[in-house]
């Protein structure tokens, strides 16, 4: 089996024909690659749509146990999957047709770990919108290099676990598993996976349509996601501080970078939509000690954000808060 694509369903079965339709419109032969189909408990149909394209295909597999979370569903997914590379489609994307034999083919011939390719985003009439800022600076120019110095180099702040293909074994083999229970798992993840790839290569050629739904936990900005989503921040920051502990002097800076990136969203975030909180959400970032923030591989705009909050945080959140009421 070469490639293995794992795909979590929950709550997605509007979107799931389309992103099925683009995996399997692909110019490799159905004997070489399976999709992976894990039906996370979702309450709609998701799991019946699921089942009927297994019945038609005989490279679909389908996977479905109660609501685990995302993290959870795509370890279950892992625990099945034989390809020798693998990728993740979420539900609501998909895949531009033809893709897979190129996309692997460089995985052959350069014998990579790991290997990037960029995409488009699209609305929900698949119209493409921009990219955000962050997401333009980011570089796909081909150099082959090991995992770490891509990590510093090259993965910016972007970790989409979606945007790679991997060699499985390296996942297998180093037991790199998705925390449970955590928003924003991939953070935490493809970090790890890059701690451990020798080769990492690029291209530039747009594989992938990523889906921006109005609905989705971080464009939803209802009182209740804003504190989940504030809080998973939280977490982030604390599993990203233990794993630090444990990697390499020369991948510490991007940890450090990414902490940082992570505490501007959380006090750009809490000052704009729960500006009575601000403060408890500055005491929680001072327990962490992620203060003074480091503003390398980061944006001039950012970089000035940077600097006030170093200076004062609650005078960097009285800013924001009243550049928002002004429009």
């Amino acid at each position: 089996m070469r490639l293995s694509i794992i795909s979590t369903l929950y709550k997605t079965a509007a979107y799931l024909p389309k992103c099925v339709d683009s995996l399997l419109a692909q110019d490799i032969s159905s004997n070489d690659y399976e999709i992976i189909l894990v039906n996370d408990g979702s309450p709609e149909n998701d799991l019946e749509i699921a089942e009927s394209y297994a019945a038609e295909y005989g490279n679909i597999k389908v996977v479905s146990h109660p609501n685990k979370g995302l993290a959870g569903a795509r370890n279950s997914g892992l625990s099945v999957a034989i390809g020798e590379y693998l990728c993740f489609v979420d539900p609501d994307d998909y895949i531009q047709q033809n893709s897979f034999s190129r996309l692997l083919q460089q995985m052959d011939d350069e014998h990579l770990d790991m290997l990037r390719f960029n995409y488009h985003v699209v609305n929900e009439a698949y119209n493409e919108i921009a990219k955000t800022k962050d997401a333009n600076v980011i570089d796909y120019s081909p150099c082959i290099m090991d995992g770490r110095q891509f990590l510093v180099d090259r993965l910016g702040y972007a970790c989409y676990v979606w945007a790679f293909i991997y060699r499985r074994s390296i996942i297998s083999e180093n037991q790199i598993a998705f925390r449970e229970g955590d928003y924003f798992d991939d953070t935490v993840w493809l970090p790890q996976v890059c701690n451990v790839a020798e080769r990492v290569n690029c291209t530039d050629v747009e594989r992938y349509y990523y889906l921006q739904r109005e609905n989705s936990l971080v464009n939803t900005m209802s009182p209740d996601a804003t504190k989940k989503k504030l809080d998973a921040q939280l977490v982030i920051i604390e599993r990203l501080t233990e794993q630090r502990t444990h990697m390499d002097k020369k991948v510490q800076k991007w940890y450090q970078g990414m902490i940082s990136k992570t505490a501007l969203s959380i006090l750009s975030t809490a000052a704009i939509n729960c500006y009575e909180d601000y403060d408890r959400y500055i005491d929680l970032l001072r327990d962490y000690k992620v203060f003074p923030l480091w503003a390398e591989l980061s944006t001039k705009e950012q970089k000035i954000k940077y600097c006030i909050l170093n200076i004062s945080p609650k005078l960097f959140c009285q800013m924001i808060h009243l550049k928002n009421q002004k429009g």
